[in-house]
């Protein structure tokens, strides 16, 4: 089998960026091991050059590993849609999957419509819907890796100057979410067999550090080795053993979302369950990181997988 493994050129030195050539470093061992031909193509500037350069190497699926297109997250669809066009198969989510779960406002909307549990929205100019008693937090709608995520943006109704710059955001590109206060809960999908296993789930400790500050995995928490917002969070399994039913839940909901919104080869579902137990779908992560240090391949070695088995599986159930 000849695989080509697609992936964007890093345009910065930031983490966020760089992580995909560990990704792409992951990927090709485990196809090699695989016995797999395997070529490495990237995307920059002229996309179609690009493309027309994969079509031209004729693979069997192209492994897509593309984060960003011109630099922007949003544009993570870019890609993949040409591949679409051009009918040449590639792994992970499909098409219309990745451009539904990248715009959040979009996949929240499609969550309410098939009672996918998430919490309550609002665009940056509908202040004036906000509950007085709530708090909420302003988010990118398009942007991944926690990108924008910041305590900075997480405000109620009576603090004036949070409120002034927030209402200064673009209404296009951020918009506004009621905090959900409780538990961060990251599960991870594989397919199998055209369905879907459900990796064992992880749970996000928020250390003490945290007491008097917002939980919350912003950017600096993922990607900043050095601040204390790094070290004072940290991934751990096996926290939902003592509450089953909860876990369940969980379960269940990951299975209807993989289902909803035709999710392919690999995804991830970050939660929020509050102090009554009350779930919150966060986000949808179609085509998460794999990188070695990432909360997916954490889970694949928790579940007893190879990084072998998970390259096998996603390029098994292709576009």
């Amino acid at each position: 089998m000849k695989i080509i493994i697609l992936y964007n050129q890093a345009l910065s030195n930031n983490p966020d960026e760089l992580d995909v050539i560990d990704q792409k470093n992951l990927v090709v061992k485990a196809c090699e091991n695989l016995k797999y031909e395997v070529k490495c193509l990237t995307v920059g500037n002229d996309l179609m050059a690009d493309i027309e350069a994969v079509k031209k190497e004729n693979p069997d699926v192209v492994f897509n590993l593309v984060e960003e297109t011109f630099g922007k997250g949003e544009l993570i669809y870019f890609a993949p849609a040409i591949l679409n066009a051009l009918k040449i198969p590639y792994t992970g989510v499909p098409l219309d999957a990745l451009f539904l779960t990248t715009n959040k406002v979009l996949a929240k909307k499609i969550m309410q419509f098939n009672n996918l549990p998430t919490a309550d929205f609002y665009a940056i100019n509908e202040f004036e819907k906000l509950n007085p008693t709530k708090t909420y937090i302003a988010k990118p709608i398009w942007e991944e890796a926690s990108v924008g995520i910041t305590e900075d943006y997480i405000f109620n109704t009576s603090e004036i100057e949070k409120n002034r710059k927030i209402k200064l955001l673009s209404n296009t590109h951020y918009f506004i979410e009621e905090f959900i206060d409780g538990r961060e809960i990251n599960i991870s999908m594989l397919a199998a067999n055209n369905e879907v296993e459900v990796l064992p789930p992880a749970e996000i400790i928020f250390s003490e550090f945290f007491n008097d500050k917002p939980k919350i995995v912003g950017y600096a928490a993922k990607w900043d080795e050095n601040s204390e917002e790094y070290k004072q969070t940290n991934r751990f399994f096996e926290t939902l053993e003592n509450t089953p039913n909860l876990k369940e839940k969980l379960i269940t909901i990951c299975k209807q979302t993989w289902t909803v919104f035709n999710l392919k080869g690999y995804a991830r579902v970050d939660f929020r369950v509050d102090a009554t137990n009350n779930i919150f779908i966060l986000e949808i992560n179609g085509n998460p990181c794999i990188s070695p240090d990432s909360g997916f391949i954490a889970a694949l070695n928790i579940a007893g997988y190879t990084k072998e088995t998970m390259v096998k599986r996603i390029i098994e159930d292709i576009n």
